[in-house]
Protein backbone atom coordinates (compact mmCIF):
# COMPACT_ATOMS: atom_id res chain seq x y z
CA UNK A 1 0.00 0.00 0.00
CA UNK A 2 3.05 2.14 0.48
CA UNK A 3 3.91 2.17 -2.69
CA UNK A 4 0.49 2.63 -4.32
CA UNK A 5 -0.15 5.91 -1.96
CA UNK A 6 3.46 6.99 -2.72
CA UNK A 7 2.54 6.52 -6.42
CA UNK A 8 -1.18 8.31 -7.02
CA UNK A 9 -1.12 11.96 -8.44
CA UNK A 10 -2.37 13.61 -5.29
CA UNK A 11 1.49 12.67 -3.84
CA UNK A 12 3.54 12.76 -6.82
CA UNK A 13 2.66 15.76 -8.27
CA UNK A 14 0.59 17.92 -5.99
CA UNK A 15 -0.23 20.92 -8.40
CA UNK A 16 -1.30 19.00 -11.50
CA UNK A 17 -3.62 16.98 -9.25
CA UNK A 18 -5.34 20.08 -8.51
CA UNK A 19 -5.41 21.16 -12.19
CA UNK A 20 -7.24 17.72 -12.94
CA UNK A 21 -9.53 18.67 -10.15
CA UNK A 22 -10.31 21.87 -11.98
CA UNK A 23 -11.24 19.87 -15.12
CA UNK A 24 -13.28 17.61 -13.52
CA UNK A 25 -15.53 19.99 -11.72
CA UNK A 26 -15.89 21.98 -14.85
CA UNK A 27 -16.74 18.70 -16.25
CA UNK A 28 -19.27 18.16 -13.89
CA UNK A 29 -20.66 21.62 -13.75
CA UNK A 30 -21.01 21.78 -17.98
CA UNK A 31 -21.98 18.05 -18.81
CA UNK A 32 -23.64 16.44 -15.77
CA UNK A 33 -25.40 19.35 -13.64
CA UNK A 34 -24.96 17.27 -10.59
CA UNK A 35 -22.09 16.24 -7.76
CA UNK A 36 -22.99 12.85 -7.89
CA UNK A 37 -22.16 11.29 -10.89
CA UNK A 38 -22.59 7.57 -10.69
CA UNK A 39 -24.62 5.73 -13.39
CA UNK A 40 -24.72 9.38 -14.89
CA UNK A 41 -21.12 9.04 -15.79
CA UNK A 42 -22.57 7.71 -19.45
CA UNK A 43 -24.88 10.11 -20.01
CA UNK A 44 -22.19 13.09 -19.16
CA UNK A 45 -20.03 11.23 -21.90
CA UNK A 46 -22.50 11.35 -24.15
CA UNK A 47 -23.34 14.82 -23.66
CA UNK A 48 -19.69 15.97 -23.72
CA UNK A 49 -19.81 14.67 -27.14
CA UNK A 50 -22.31 15.75 -28.13
CA UNK A 51 -22.08 19.74 -27.17
CA UNK A 52 -18.39 19.08 -28.35
CA UNK A 53 -19.69 17.66 -31.86
CA UNK A 54 -17.57 14.94 -30.92
CA UNK A 55 -19.20 11.28 -31.78
CA UNK A 56 -18.76 8.81 -29.13
CA UNK A 57 -20.43 5.24 -28.67
CA UNK A 58 -20.78 3.52 -25.57
CA UNK A 59 -20.85 -0.13 -25.96
CA UNK A 60 -21.25 -1.89 -22.49
CA UNK A 61 -20.77 -6.16 -22.70
CA UNK A 62 -19.42 -8.78 -21.23
CA UNK A 63 -15.44 -9.55 -21.72
CA UNK A 64 -15.35 -12.52 -19.76
CA UNK A 65 -12.29 -11.09 -18.01
CA UNK A 66 -12.15 -9.94 -14.86
CA UNK A 67 -8.90 -8.37 -15.18
CA UNK A 68 -10.29 -5.66 -18.41
CA UNK A 69 -12.45 -3.48 -17.11
CA UNK A 70 -12.43 -1.41 -20.61
CA UNK A 71 -11.05 0.04 -23.57
CA UNK A 72 -11.31 2.70 -25.94
CA UNK A 73 -10.28 3.22 -29.60
CA UNK A 74 -10.73 5.73 -32.46
CA UNK A 75 -12.57 4.47 -35.77
CA UNK A 76 -13.56 6.57 -38.51
CA UNK A 77 -13.60 9.70 -36.67
CA UNK A 78 -15.96 8.09 -33.96
CA UNK A 79 -14.64 7.46 -30.70
CA UNK A 80 -15.92 4.03 -29.48
CA UNK A 81 -15.55 3.30 -25.16
CA UNK A 82 -16.48 -0.25 -24.54
CA UNK A 83 -17.11 -1.11 -20.40
CA UNK A 84 -17.03 -4.12 -19.54
CA UNK A 85 -20.41 -5.34 -17.85
CA UNK A 86 -18.86 -8.71 -16.32
CA UNK A 87 -18.17 -6.36 -13.26
CA UNK A 88 -19.64 -4.64 -11.03
CA UNK A 89 -21.43 -2.21 -11.34
CA UNK A 90 -19.22 0.98 -9.40
CA UNK A 91 -16.02 -0.57 -11.64
CA UNK A 92 -17.75 0.09 -14.67
CA UNK A 93 -18.46 3.47 -13.30
CA UNK A 94 -14.97 4.20 -12.44
CA UNK A 95 -13.43 2.41 -15.98
CA UNK A 96 -16.22 4.78 -18.16
CA UNK A 97 -14.62 7.78 -16.12
CA UNK A 98 -10.95 6.70 -16.36
CA UNK A 99 -11.84 6.39 -19.67
CA UNK A 100 -13.42 9.76 -20.13
CA UNK A 101 -10.48 11.60 -19.40
CA UNK A 102 -8.51 9.65 -22.07
CA UNK A 103 -11.09 11.08 -24.44
CA UNK A 104 -11.00 14.66 -22.85
CA UNK A 105 -7.29 15.00 -23.23
CA UNK A 106 -7.81 13.68 -26.78
CA UNK A 107 -10.68 15.95 -27.89
CA UNK A 108 -9.06 19.22 -26.59
CA UNK A 109 -5.91 18.20 -27.99
CA UNK A 110 -3.92 18.34 -24.54
CA UNK A 111 -2.81 15.01 -26.14
CA UNK A 112 -3.70 12.76 -29.17
CA UNK A 113 -1.60 9.41 -28.68
CA UNK A 114 -3.68 7.45 -25.93
CA UNK A 115 -7.04 7.32 -27.92
CA UNK A 116 -5.30 6.66 -31.48
CA UNK A 117 -3.35 3.85 -29.86
CA UNK A 118 -5.71 2.63 -28.62
CA UNK A 119 -6.57 2.86 -24.08
CA UNK A 120 -6.99 -0.31 -22.37
CA UNK A 121 -7.78 -0.21 -18.47
CA UNK A 122 -6.96 -3.17 -16.81
CA UNK A 123 -7.43 -3.91 -12.82
CA UNK A 124 -3.87 -3.62 -11.91
CA UNK A 125 -3.54 -0.19 -13.22
CA UNK A 126 -6.40 1.57 -10.64
CA UNK A 127 -5.22 -1.18 -7.85
CA UNK A 128 -2.24 -1.08 -7.90
CA UNK A 129 1.11 1.34 -8.96
CA UNK A 130 1.35 2.23 -12.54
CA UNK A 131 4.05 4.81 -13.93
CA UNK A 132 2.47 5.92 -17.35
CA UNK A 133 1.70 9.47 -16.64
CA UNK A 134 -1.48 9.85 -18.54
CA UNK A 135 -3.00 6.57 -16.21
CA UNK A 136 -2.13 8.24 -13.53
CA UNK A 137 -4.03 11.28 -14.07
CA UNK A 138 -6.84 9.51 -15.37
CA UNK A 139 -7.50 7.49 -12.23
CA UNK A 140 -7.29 10.80 -10.16
CA UNK A 141 -9.87 12.30 -12.40
CA UNK A 142 -12.35 9.11 -12.27
CA UNK A 143 -12.16 9.39 -8.47
CA UNK A 144 -12.25 12.80 -8.35
CA UNK A 145 -15.54 13.20 -10.81
CA UNK A 146 -17.35 10.63 -9.05
CA UNK A 147 -16.32 11.53 -5.72
CA UNK A 148 -16.28 15.51 -5.67
CA UNK A 149 -14.36 16.76 -2.75
CA UNK A 150 -17.14 19.14 -1.79
CA UNK A 151 -19.60 16.58 -1.53
CA UNK A 152 -17.27 14.31 0.09
CA UNK A 153 -17.44 16.93 3.12
CA UNK A 154 -20.92 17.52 2.85
CA UNK A 155 -21.86 14.23 3.28
CA UNK A 156 -19.92 13.46 5.69
CA UNK A 157 -21.45 16.29 7.56
CA UNK A 158 -24.81 15.40 6.77
CA UNK A 159 -24.55 11.83 7.48
CA UNK A 160 -23.12 12.66 11.19
CA UNK A 161 -19.62 10.46 10.42
CA UNK A 162 -16.43 10.97 12.29
CA UNK A 163 -13.49 12.47 10.72
CA UNK A 164 -11.53 12.26 13.21
CA UNK A 165 -12.64 7.78 13.70
CA UNK A 166 -13.30 7.02 10.18
CA UNK A 167 -13.94 3.20 10.73
CA UNK A 168 -14.71 0.49 7.91
CA UNK A 169 -18.52 0.87 8.01
CA UNK A 170 -17.59 4.49 7.03
CA UNK A 171 -15.92 4.20 3.77
CA UNK A 172 -19.23 1.52 2.78
CA UNK A 173 -21.52 4.40 3.89
CA UNK A 174 -19.45 6.35 1.60
CA UNK A 175 -19.39 3.85 -1.10
CA UNK A 176 -22.95 3.64 -0.92
CA UNK A 177 -22.92 7.12 -1.46
CA UNK A 178 -21.08 7.66 -4.39
CA UNK A 179 -20.89 4.44 -6.16
CA UNK A 180 -17.18 4.10 -6.08
CA UNK A 181 -14.89 0.77 -5.47
CA UNK A 182 -13.58 0.78 -2.17
CA UNK A 183 -9.97 1.12 -2.93
CA UNK A 184 -10.71 3.93 -4.67
CA UNK A 185 -12.70 5.98 -2.13
CA UNK A 186 -10.17 5.16 0.70
CA UNK A 187 -7.73 7.29 -1.65
CA UNK A 188 -10.38 9.90 -1.92
CA UNK A 189 -10.09 10.31 1.93
CA UNK A 190 -7.03 10.53 1.88
CA UNK A 191 -6.47 13.08 -0.73
CA UNK A 192 -9.46 15.03 0.86
CA UNK A 193 -7.83 14.95 4.11
CA UNK A 194 -10.13 12.87 5.91
CA UNK A 195 -7.71 10.52 6.69
CA UNK A 196 -3.91 10.22 7.62
CA UNK A 197 -1.86 8.29 5.92
CA UNK A 198 -1.74 5.77 8.13
CA UNK A 199 -5.47 5.62 8.59
CA UNK A 200 -5.60 5.46 4.96
CA UNK A 201 -2.74 2.23 4.76
CA UNK A 202 -5.17 0.42 7.04
CA UNK A 203 -7.95 0.47 5.39
CA UNK A 204 -6.40 0.58 1.99
CA UNK A 205 -5.14 -3.38 3.29
CA UNK A 206 -8.15 -4.66 4.61
CA UNK A 207 -9.27 -7.56 2.72
CA UNK A 208 -12.26 -7.58 0.48
CA UNK A 209 -14.00 -10.36 1.78
CA UNK A 210 -14.10 -8.50 4.90
CA UNK A 211 -15.52 -5.33 3.03
CA UNK A 212 -18.24 -7.72 1.03
CA UNK A 213 -19.31 -9.06 4.84
CA UNK A 214 -20.17 -5.51 6.06
CA UNK A 215 -21.89 -4.88 2.91
CA UNK A 216 -24.09 -7.86 3.20
CA UNK A 217 -24.38 -7.38 6.98
CA UNK A 218 -25.04 -3.77 6.35
CA UNK A 219 -26.93 -3.56 2.94
CA UNK A 220 -25.12 -0.30 2.12
CA UNK A 221 -23.05 -0.54 -1.12
CA UNK A 222 -25.18 -3.71 -2.28
CA UNK A 223 -26.84 -2.57 -5.33
CA UNK A 224 -23.17 -1.20 -6.32
CA UNK A 225 -22.08 -4.13 -6.41
CA UNK A 226 -24.41 -6.39 -8.70
CA UNK A 227 -22.92 -7.21 -12.06
CA UNK A 228 -24.22 -5.50 -15.43
CA UNK A 229 -26.00 -8.44 -16.65
CA UNK A 230 -29.42 -6.93 -17.90
CA UNK A 231 -27.55 -2.98 -18.63
CA UNK A 232 -25.41 -4.22 -22.30
CA UNK A 233 -26.27 -1.64 -24.66
CA UNK A 234 -24.76 -1.41 -28.12
CA UNK A 235 -24.66 2.32 -28.93
CA UNK A 236 -26.94 3.50 -31.77
CA UNK A 237 -26.69 -0.10 -33.57
CA UNK A 238 -30.12 -0.86 -34.17
CA UNK A 239 -30.94 3.41 -34.86
CA UNK A 240 -28.25 3.00 -37.47
CA UNK A 241 -29.64 -0.50 -38.50
CA UNK A 242 -33.30 1.08 -39.32
CA UNK A 243 -32.08 3.76 -41.26
CA UNK A 244 -30.14 2.22 -43.50
CA UNK A 245 -33.07 -0.23 -43.82
CA UNK A 246 -35.40 3.09 -44.19
CA UNK A 247 -33.02 4.70 -47.13
CA UNK A 248 -32.58 1.04 -48.94
CA UNK A 249 -28.67 1.96 -48.24
CA UNK A 250 -27.91 -1.94 -47.59
CA UNK A 251 -28.53 -5.02 -50.60
CA UNK A 252 -30.51 -7.25 -48.98
CA UNK A 253 -28.10 -10.16 -48.50
CA UNK A 254 -26.72 -7.23 -46.02
CA UNK A 255 -29.82 -6.56 -44.45
CA UNK A 256 -30.65 -9.99 -43.62
CA UNK A 257 -26.97 -10.92 -42.20
CA UNK A 258 -27.14 -7.51 -39.62
CA UNK A 259 -30.97 -8.27 -38.71
CA UNK A 260 -29.84 -11.91 -37.49
CA UNK A 261 -26.91 -10.43 -35.84
CA UNK A 262 -29.08 -7.94 -34.07
CA UNK A 263 -31.18 -10.80 -33.27
CA UNK A 264 -28.78 -12.93 -31.84
CA UNK A 265 -27.32 -9.66 -29.51
CA UNK A 266 -30.98 -9.22 -28.59
CA UNK A 267 -31.55 -13.33 -27.65
CA UNK A 268 -27.62 -13.30 -25.76
CA UNK A 269 -28.45 -10.18 -23.69
CA UNK A 270 -32.11 -10.98 -22.97
CA UNK A 271 -32.42 -6.91 -24.68
CA UNK A 272 -36.07 -6.03 -25.78
CA UNK A 273 -36.14 -3.75 -29.06
CA UNK A 274 -36.10 -0.70 -27.17
CA UNK A 275 -33.53 -1.70 -25.40
CA UNK A 276 -31.03 -2.68 -28.02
Amino acid sequence: MGDVLDQILFSKQNKRYHEIEDIAQTVSTLYSGSLMTRDGVFNTIRNYGRKNEQPIQILRYPFNDDELWAFTFLKGGTIFICINTGLSLCKQFFATAHEFYHIYCFCEDQDLNAIRNGSILKGKTVDSVTTDQEEIEANAFAGLLLMPSKAVRDQIALLGINEKHISLDDVVILMDVFAIPYKACVLRLYECGIVSAGKARELYETEWNEVLAKIKLTGRAKRWQLDGSGTEQFGTLLEDFLYNCEDENLVSTRERGDREFISSLKERFHLDVEGT
